[in-house]
């Protein structure tokens, strides 16, 4: 390839300079993430071109919330990475698995006590296929989502028939929509700058209203993944395919969710992924372990240290906005 041709061809990545979070320029790498779009090879063919890169993350010295050092260029990089072709039959098997029902009624019992009084309208980020906008319905919310998938939007509106917004949470606000409780489950980590994102959210919020945010806990994550590559043939993998692009310390995600105006912010240790009994003893062992760490996590102080392999937050919009 000619030198002038390199030239004219457009970069793939760009850098990122500020810390998303608290804008502090100063990070240490720390993790190189692969990338394989392989399977995207018929679907998207700019997006399978980023197959065989790697971008490298970086810890901020200041709050300790790690992002990636570069984001591809590639328009719509990650709704066109998102935009998975998934078979209806494994949708429907989506929304009717209970995996994430721990999860899921943690979060609503919380919210029941957070919530303001009578207010009962709630909007789930990231719905996917509906699964949580069902068991919320079960418990009395009047429930909206947001999904971005289309067949999964079209899938959890047809099961709940609740309205799934196929747009972004911007545009939202901008119509004047408002919920008393607003739900990202395991969505936070997938979005670029979440101050942005968690500040459109609190413009959706009522006075009052109320944000529960669960997401994986960065440091600990690594601290797993480290000690299962220490221990087996397991490959570190915290961010393949920037599938996380956001990772957060319980630290960070409480300025996270201050910078974005919420307040009375409650971090705490969130509940596992439950896997189905029909898997079998293997199964039965996982969950033993899986739930033995998180009620060992949920001790006092305990989200502090490297069993809190998931963060649970709470918080609240202002009744005022401050002056």
């Amino acid at each position: 390839m000619s030198a002038l041709a390199s030239l004219e061809r457009p970069p793939l990545f760009h850098p990122v300079s500020d810390c998303w979070v608290c804008g502090e320029r100063r990070f240490t790498r720390f993790h190189e993430a692969r990338i394989d779009f392989h399977q995207y090879a018929e679907q998207d063919a700019d997006l399978h071109a980023y197959t065989g890169q790697s971008v490298w993350l970086m810890r901020c010295a200041a709050c300790g919330f790690a992002q990636p050092a570069t984001l591809p260029a590639l328009p719509r990089f990650f709704d066109r990475m998102y935009a998975q072709r998934w078979s209806h039959d494994w949708v429907a098997s989506e929304f009717d698995a209970e995996y994430k029902d721990l999860i899921f009624q943690t979060i609503l019992r919380e919210l029941d006590r957070r919530a303001p009084a009578g207010r009962r309208r709630l909007l789930d980020v990231g719905a996917h296929a509906g699964r949580f906008l069902h068991l919320a319905q079960q418990a009395g919310w009047a429930v909206e989502g947001i999904e971005l998938n289309p067949r999964t939007a079209a899938y959890a509106a047809a099961r709940t028939g609740a309205t799934v917004h196929h747009q972004n949470a911007q545009q939202l606000a901008a119509e004047g929509r408002r919920f008393s409780a607003i739900v990202l489950t395991d969505v936070l980590e997938h979005i670029p700058e979440p101050v942005r994102m968690l500040r459109a959210l609190a413009a959706l919020a009522e006075p009052g209203g109320c944000i529960a945010v669960k997401v994986p806990c960065g440091p600990s994550q690594l601290t797993k993944e480290r000690v299962l590559a220490a221990l087996t043939s397991h490959r570190i993998s915290v961010a393949d395919s920037l599938v996380h692009v956001n990772h957060f310390s319980p630290r960070s995600l409480a300025l996270a969710l201050d910078r974005a105006g919420f307040q009375a912010i409650a971090i705490q240790t969130g509940a596992p992924e439950v896997l189905p009994v029909s898997g079998g003893w293997r199964a039965r062992v996982s969950n033993a372990v899986r739930l033995g760490v998180y009620a060992a996590a949920r001790l006092p102080g305990a989200v502090y240290t490297p069993l809190a392999l998931q963060l649970q937050a709470f918080a609240t919009r202002p009744l005022e906005t401050p002056r």
